[in-house]
């Protein structure tokens, strides 16, 4: 984002801001409340996938007393989740904006959750944030304190204190009631100093448990947003014995592709799985234009909106560079392998890290993809880094079982009487 649209957006979001202050917070000032009444917004516009879905799928099941309502501004989304027998409203239809008006607790993952004046109408609720990561890279204050390349002026002293008051006023900053942390180190070092909350509650994720609690209706939502075609081969791949290699990597700001594919990287990959019965599901962030072109026989490229979770039990290995996938990839306990080319300038130009990366990558580091594909086939045969997997399994989730997470959300939810 360049400077001008910067601050075109901030002017936007100022107009907005004035009208939400005086028009809409009154409302939701005097509008009462309904005890039971849960809403969920997921990333961005309200997607259905990541915590915010596996929370809305798992609590349904698990509080038939109190109504949980998905909120999205996408309509095919509403759809499928009405269709599957829960309930969802499109944002801003009057429905779901009295609801929002009306409910006690709204949770999210992500900070869009405050945008289109939602912020506004929840000004009363207890908002419980549910982060879409276990972080190295900083997020939130320590990403605004932080910011690398063409925004670094932003984190400058007078433009930082300047974009927190701001932040502030559009609910942008917010104090939540809740963010869950997933260990005591995380909430230490990543959650408490990047964000504001009553409580930091250590339960874990409720997506690390990879749909596997769920059933029936809610199983097949759960599946309902994972890439058609890919879902299409796996049973085949499964009773075939083939080795399931997903690539995810990270978003780069900077705009650049990552892992500098090219053309006979992907002819090497693509010889290697025949050769070796392996399946390549590569995994692009929503924001990633550069590289959804690649194909290949045993390449498949993911839908980019789609929710990969419910395939992680049925991964041989992960590839990524950033990502954070790496951590929740750790309760499939199966190689790690980080590809990061030599002249990879992520550190430098896109976002900075409040950990080493190198002592958080738990698996082989390469340099090219050819590199990469000789360190996956000997990590098949002799797995190296399976200890220190368990160790920073331990570190980042407190040896928590993940399906835990959501029946001690929803006990603490119920001691703290914001539902009953």
């Amino acid at each position: 984002m360049n400077i001008f649209k910067f601050f075109l957006s901030a002017f936007f979001r100022l107009v907005g801001c004035i009208f939400g202050w005086l028009v809409i917070a009154p409302l939701a000032l005097i509008v009462p409340k309904e005890k039971n009444w849960v809403g969920v917004f997921g990333q961005k516009e309200g997607r259905f996938l990541d915590n915010a879905k596996y929370f809305f799928l798992q609590a349904s099941e698990k509080e038939p007393g109190v109504r949980f309502v998905f909120i999205t501004e996408r309509r095919d989304t509403a759809d499928v989740i009405n269709q599957g027998g829960l309930e969802s409203y499109c944002y801003p239809n009057a429905k779901s904006i009295w609801f929002l008006l009306r409910c006690s607790s709204f949770v999210v993952d992500a900070a869009s959750w405050n945008s289109r004046f939602r912020f506004y109408f929840l000004l009363r609720a207890n908002i419980i944030q549910l982060w879409h990561g276990v972080p190295f890279k900083w997020i939130e204050l320590g990403q605004w304190k932080n910011h690398l390349g063409s925004l670094a002026w932003a984190s400058k002293p007078l433009a930082l204190k300047a974009r927190l008051f701001f932040y502030r006023l559009t609910g942008r900053r917010v104090r939540y009631a809740a963010v869950v942390t997933t260990s005591d180190f995380y909430k230490k070092h990543s959650f408490e100093p990047s964000f504001e909350a009553e409580l930091f509650p250590v339960v874990g994720y409720p997506r690390n448990d990879f749909a596997q609690s769920l059933s029936g209706n809610n199983l097949e939502l759960a599946w309902s947003n994972f890439d058609g075609g890919i879902k299409a081969k796996l049973n085949e791949w499964l009773s075939q014995g083939k080795k399931i290699v997903l690539v995810a990597p990270t978003f780069r700001d900077s705009g650049s592709a990552p892992m500098q594919l090219a053309p006979a990287s992907l002819a090497a990959m693509d010889r290697l799985a025949e050769e070796n019965g392996i399946e390549f599901i590569f995994k692009f962030h929503p924001y990633e234009k550069n590289i959804d072109n690649i194909s290949g026989r045993h390449i498949h490229v993911c839908d980019r909106q789609s929710d990969i979770y419910p395939i992680f039990p049925h991964l041989s290995a992960l590839v990524t560079d950033y990502s954070s996938i790496c951590m929740d990839f750790l309760f499939v306990d199966n190689p790690l392998l980080f590809l990061i080319p030599d002249n990879d300038d992520y550190l430098q130009v896109d976002r900075g890290v409040q950990f080493d990366p190198r002592t958080m990558m738990l698996g082989p580091v390469v340099p090219s993809w050819e590199a990469l594909l000789s360190a996956l086939l000997l990590e098949w045969q002799q797995d190296s880094y399976k200890v220190e997997r368990a160790l920073m399994r331990a570190k980042a989730f407190d040896d928590l079982p993940q399906a835990e997470a959501i029946p001690q959300l929803l006990a603490l939810m119920r001691e703290q009487r914001w539902i009953e």
